[in-house]
């Protein structure tokens, strides 16, 4: 992308300074541009040809999810520790306190009275401790350590060189012209690298990868076993290959990594320095910025003095008087016969370079034109989907609100149907019930008046008792509805005489 903007200016550069007529007043002030100010010329390019190599990136990048796997295994020993305390401060005692209480009765000095627990005036209580300072835990850590450093060396090395890279370029003119003094200074510096081109991207990206990785060893580093592992004795190379690091999956990775970091001899990228100081400038130079401290010039007076329309008129008229002139002096010569082919020829092309200059300018308005109609269409072809789309939307709205209140009042209806369900099913329940309990009376009553054994069941306890007064409302109930249409037929026999 910079070189391509870089051919494009200098094409046009060349135009520029083609298209210029030099005049006597114009050819004075450059001349004097020119000449002031050499001595503090200065122009300087520094750059780095840089190729980092994807072999100990890819290494490590793979082995990171094994390191901290193989910190969260979370691997200790278990240190236990006994100290003899006065029986009054002993909180909890273990089945080794008590053992070691069977090897040493000294610490029991008096016998209990019959009944009464054995108390001894001491006892040893064991505290077990965690150890997670084991052998591959602080292999572990070395080799995280050891990774980090391996990183940040190259980092640094190649950051330092990124960061160098510089385009600089300053000069200043003091220009004493007829009717006043003209000044003129410039710095720029340029740390782009070129704009952003492929190699230089490339190169970013890789640095970026290179500050991922040393983030994610950061991140293992700040774990809190990691942090444990640094305040103990750092493992010392070369690695005792333990069973864990022999046969753990996350442990055989630490060490391969470490194989592979201890035996990497490479630098893992090159850079070549490029350097370039110039001062004071060449004459090619020279006469450029002389063409940019006038093109300064020109912009203060276009727009400081609100002169872009008197100079658009002015070009406009120069335009056509140019032509006019060469019509003219192609007709003259025409009449004279003094062209010849090649002349004419030329001509035209300058007639229909100008035209396609006009058509080309025209093109392009038209391109840009028909760009924005293309993207107004666009934009009302998602104007109507999106209406559309609302529309869809609201209708699903309705009908899904529609269905809701027709399932909600259907399911009212259901309810009210369970509802009274429910209550003729239990008042069916308490029929039953009422009816079980008058035969449960029955029962007993006929039982009590045959003389029949009298059932196991307690009927003195309070649930027992309750049921039993129950049964007898429910009897007496049984009694009351048959007693009432005993009566009646006993009014029919006795006092109308009927059977």
């Amino acid at each position: 992308m910079y070189d391509a903007i870089m051919d494009q200016y200098h094409r046009a550069l060349k135009r520029f300074r083609a298209e210029l007529t030099e005049t006597k007043s114009s050819a004075k002030l450059k001349g004097l541009i020119s000449r002031n100010g050499r001595h503090d010329e200065r122009l300087s390019d520094v750059s780095y040809d840089i190729k980092i190599e994807d072999d100990w990136m890819d290494r490590i990048e793979a082995a990171i999810p094994h390191l901290e796997a193989a910190i969260r295994e979370d691997r200790q020993f278990i240190k236990s520790e006994g100290n003899i305390s006065p029986i009054e401060r002993v909180r909890k005692v273990s089945r080794s306190s008590v053992e070691h209480l069977a090897r040493h009765s000294e610490m029991i000095t008096h016998v209990p009275e019959e009944g009464e627990d054995l108390i001894p005036d001491k006892l040893k209580v064991y505290e077990n401790e965690s150890n997670y300072a084991v052998y591959e835990n602080r292999v572990l850590y070395m080799v995280i350590c050891y990774a980090r450093d391996f990183i940040d060396h190259r980092y640094f090395r190649i950051n330092n060189a990124w960061k160098e890279r510089s385009a600089e370029m300053e000069f200043s003119k003091k220009v004493s012209a007829p009717g006043g003094a003209i000044s003129f200074e410039l710095k720029l510096s340029d740390n782009t690298g070129g704009f952003g081109d492929d190699e230089a991207q490339e190169v970013g990206r890789k640095i970026a990868r290179i500050e991922g990785m040393s983030g994610s060893l950061a991140m293992l580093l700040n774990m809190p076993l990691m942090r444990e592992m640094a305040l103990a004795p750092m493992a010392t190379p070369p690695i005792t290959r333990t069973n864990v690091l022999r046969m753990d999956t996350h442990f055989k990775e630490v060490v391969a990594l470490y194989d592979f970091l201890s035996s990497y001899e490479k630098d893992g990228f090159t850079m070549e320095k490029r350097e370039n100081r110039i001062s004071p400038f060449p004459s090619e130079m020279e006469e450029e910025i002389t063409e940019l401290v006038l093109t300064s010039m020109y912009l203060n007076f276009k727009y400081g003095k609100n002169a872009a329309d008197e100079l658009e008129a002015n070009y406009q008229a120069e335009e056509k008087h140019r032509e006019e002139e060469r019509r003219q002096r192609f007709e003259e010569l025409y009449a004279s016969g003094g062209l010849s082919a090649e002349q004419v020829r030329e001509y035209l092309l300058s007639i229909i370079e100008d035209r396609d200059d006009e058509i080309e300018i025209l093109r392009r308005k038209l391109a840009e034109a028909e760009r924005v109609q293309a993207a107004l269409d666009e934009a009302g072809i998602r104007q109507k989907t999106l209406e559309d789309r609302v529309k869809q939307v609201l209708a699903e709205k309705e009908a899904v609100a529609g269905r809701l209140a027709a399932e909600k009042k259907q399911e009212m209806l259901r309810a009210e149907g369970l509802e009274k369900e429910a209550a003729m099913l239990k008042q069916v329940q308490m029929d039953q019930l009422t009816r079980n309990r008058y035969l449960e009376a029955r029962l007993i009553g006929l039982m009590e008046a045959y003389g029949i054994e009298k059932p196991v069941k307690d009927m003195t306890e309070k649930e027992a008792f309750l049921e039993l007064e129950k049964e007898r409302e429910a009897f007496e109930q049984f009694y009351t509805r048959n007693w009432k249409g005993a009566k009646k037929k006993i009014r029919k026999r006795i006092l109308w005489g009927r059977k």
